[in-house]
């Protein structure tokens, strides 16, 4: 099968949906299909080496948060590069640029096309602080809502990575839509190769050797890892550490990843005076992201924004125990009291760490657990699925055409 995979992001970037691309390709081109990247420029690739990944050049966007994402205006000249990869399905990952191309070439090329959900933008530009970004939210917003719209009505299937994601999509758009049993969705997770984070393969001599460099020897550290960003709330995550730390001395907060809040988290670390306590690691290569989770005796986290959450699974492998802000998407990934725990507010985060601190024979049990609980998210089974949906597009797409073809010869008929 040859599968075009079109999304605003990939690699070197790092997010939840390049790792979701970047998996997907992988799991697919392993069983032999033939897959295409469809993405934009990026600023870090001066010259595109791999053969099957079409670079588009694009706009850089005016907002900080978006510094190394384009904006793909002219989009139809682009068409005749899609057309001659033969494609058997389109995947789009995007609702902008990219996807607009995606959804183009469905119409003009008559193929069947996958749509996932990736993103859900209200929650996202709720958490924005930037004063551009606030006056522009209301007409963005109506924007993003009919892309949404746009995208779920024409694709054939709708995939999904949770429930929290369908009941939002149900919730916000089926009065937008005049036929909502037209639409199919599909809950797939993302899954993705766990090998790099799991326990046994990493040497503790090399573990304890990072820990000695970063100053985590003999610490009690709580750790995050991701993009710094105003609706990931670390801010949240520090002020309920620095309550912790005061009850528990030896403990450390490390910080994994970057981002637009990282320069003002740094302040704030600095104003509690605990800025050798609270330990910004700044940018981590995904290949080599493995061992770093090793270094943590338990992942922290209280964004209420993902639509499936990546890293708590990557956490989980590593086995960590994940004290998680309580959220429709963790449903099913986070089981409380078995891999980790829920919180809903920052008491119940410092009496959770706090127990978990002076008790750590609870560790061996909770840390079986995490890595025993990812076996739903591994890459086989992602794709597994995912082909499954294909398979059903294509069917669904060729049904679709039947009907077409069937009411334009009755329509004929009846002139």
């Amino acid at each position: 099968m040859k599968i075009g995979i079109f999304t605003d992001s990939y690699k070197p970037l790092i997010s939840g949906v390049v790792v979701s691309c970047d998996s997907l390709r992988e799991g697919l081109e392993a069983l032999g299909h033939e897959v295409y990247i469809i993405t934009t420029n990026c600023p870090k690739v001066k010259q595109e080496k791999d053969s099957r990944v079409i670079r588009i050049k694009g706009m850089p966007l005016p907002f900080k948060i978006f510094k190394d994402y384009r904006w793909v205006l002219s989009y139809k000249k682009h068409l005749f590069k899609i057309k001659a990869l033969n494609l058997d399905v389109i995947h789009v990952h995007t609702e902008f640029g990219v996807g607009s191309l995606g959804l183009l070439a469905k119409k003009k090329l008559n193929l069947p096309l996958v749509y996932t959900t990736h993103t859900m933008y209200v929650a996202f530009f709720d958490t924005q602080k930037s004063f551009i970004v606030k006056c522009f939210k209301k007409p963005i917003l109506k924007y993003v809502d009919y892309l949404f719209t746009k995208f779920i009505f024409n694709s054939d299937v709708n995939i999904l990575p949770t429930k929290k994601v369908l009941y939002f999509l149900e919730n916000r758009y089926s009065n937008k839509v005049n036929d909502t049993s037209k639409i199919n969705y599909q809950i797939v997770p993302t899954g993705f190769n766990l090998e790099k984070f799991y326990c046994h393969n990493h040497s503790p001599e090399k573990v304890f050797s990072l820990k000695q460099q970063l100053g985590l020897k003999d610490s009690f550290v709580c750790l995050y890892v991701g993009r710094i960003s105003a609706e990931k709330e670390i801010d949240y995550l520090m002020d309920a550490f620095t309550s912790f730390h005061l009850q528990n001395p030896k403990s450390k907060f490390l910080i994994i990843g970057d981002g637009p809040e990282r320069k003002n988290l740094e302040k704030k670390a600095k104003k509690l005076n605990l800025d050798d306590k609270i330990i910004f690691l700044g940018f981590v290569a995904y290949d080599k992201l493995g061992i770093y989770y090793q270094l943590g005796n338990v992942f922290i986290n209280a964004s209420l924004f993902e639509t499936q959450g990546l890293t708590y699974i990557e956490a989980l492998a590593a086995s960590l125990p994940c004290v998680v802000r309580f959220d429709q998407a963790l449903e099913g990934v986070i089981k409380h009291e078995q891999n980790g725990f829920f919180y809903h507010n920052q008491e119940q985060l410092i009496t959770i760490l706090t127990s978990l601190y002076q008790n750590p024979d609870n560790f061996k049990q909770l840390s079986y657990q995490a890595q025993k609980s990812v076996n739903l998210y591994t890459q086989k089974t992602f794709v597994t699925n995912v082909l499954e949906v294909y398979n059903q597009a294509i069917d669904n797409h060729k049904l679709k055409k039947q009907k077409l073809i069937q009411h334009q010869k009755e329509t004929s008929d009846k002139i």
